[in-house]
């Protein structure tokens, strides 16, 4: 009976123990803070990515990532669900990259913001709220290193295209004219020393003449000055013995015209005086007899019949 008894104890104690080590393992994995739900999309590998894999917003350690799945509606795109703890300042302009653990190839997801959308990212249409993952450091590096091998083997195949049979010959017959080019115009530079030598004397000839054919322009200049005046005072002369002789058409001969009327009558009465006294000598002293009546006039017929 004893032994039943010592073995029932045991039993019960081990069965108690158990499920309290159940219980504390429960209380200790229950998740007692507040998560929201996010949808990471990928269009880049998620090499060292799992499951319970930290979650850090700058640094800080958040949530964890939940799941990871092909989108079905697009193969291209990598769908990582996360947990984040409620409170942490997402907003529509952040995006996510991957980290990695120190070298045991694990990786991580980094959250960060740019801060150009601060509007808090909600969920829309009843479907989790969505958050891009841009490129690591080292995916960048990656592509930029494939892509500096493809330029690296585009150029050496140019390069060997260049450096083919045909064209080291025609390098080498291009490098043999230019050594024969140069030669040429060493010789050439030797003969053009002299003139060289010989110019700053022509340049200082060529300034002496520009200088003297700058005082001879200037005395053109004054030339041309004297010329212009002359030609201004010849101008106005023929405008003053153009209205000279307006003026003389206008008053002075119609005066002569006038004074050669006078002239006129002056001769015929001058040539009358002439003719009278040449008839009567007489009348210097004693004056003109009184003329004899005409026809009509008093004394007319008298004096006929008295002769």
């Amino acid at each position: 009976m004893e032994n039943r008894a010592y073995a029932l104890a045991a039993g019960l104690f081990t069965l108690l123990l158990g499920i309290g080590v159940i219980a504390t393992a429960l209380w200790f994995s229950g998740n007692t803070v507040e998560n929201d739900e996010y949808l990471l999309v990928s269009r880049y590998p998620v090499s060292g990515l799992n499951a319970q894999a930290p979650v850090r917003y700058r640094g800080v350690t958040v949530g964890k990532v939940v799941n990871i799945n092909f989108d079905r509606q697009d193969s291209q795109a990598i769908l990582v669900k996360i947990l984040v703890q409620a409170g942490t300042p997402i907003t529509q302009g952040a995006y996510a990259q991957l980290g990695s653990q120190g070298v045991t190839g694990l990786s991580y997801v980094m959250l960060d913001d740019d801060g150009k959308k601060p509007s808090p990212l909600t969920s829309e249409n009843g479907e989790l709220p969505r958050i891009p993952v841009r490129p690591s450091f080292f995916d960048s590096l990656s592509s930029s290193g494939q892509e500096m091998i493809v330029n690296f083997n585009q150029v050496a195949q140019r390069v060997n295209t260049l450096l083919s049979d045909d064209n080291q010959k025609q390098l080498v017959g291009t490098l043999h004219s230019l050594d024969r080019a140069t030669s040429k115009f060493v010789s050439f530079t030797s003969a053009m020393e002299p003139t060289v030598k010989a110019l700053p004397a022509l340049i200082q000839d060529t300034g002496l003449a520009l200088k003297r054919a700058d005082i001879l322009l200037s005395n053109i200049n004054q030339r041309l000055d004297s010329f212009e005046r002359a030609a201004n005072s010849a101008e106005q002369l023929s405008h003053s013995g153009m209205a000279l002789s307006d003026a003389m058409l206008t008053e002075s001969v119609p005066r002569l015209n006038v004074l050669l009327e006078d002239v006129q009558r002056s001769s015929r009465g001058l040539e009358r005086l002439l003719n009278e006294i040449n008839e009567q000598p007489q009348s210097l002293i004693f004056g003109r007899n009184a003329a004899q009546p005409g026809p009509g006039e008093p004394g007319f017929g008298t004096q006929r019949g008295t002769k």
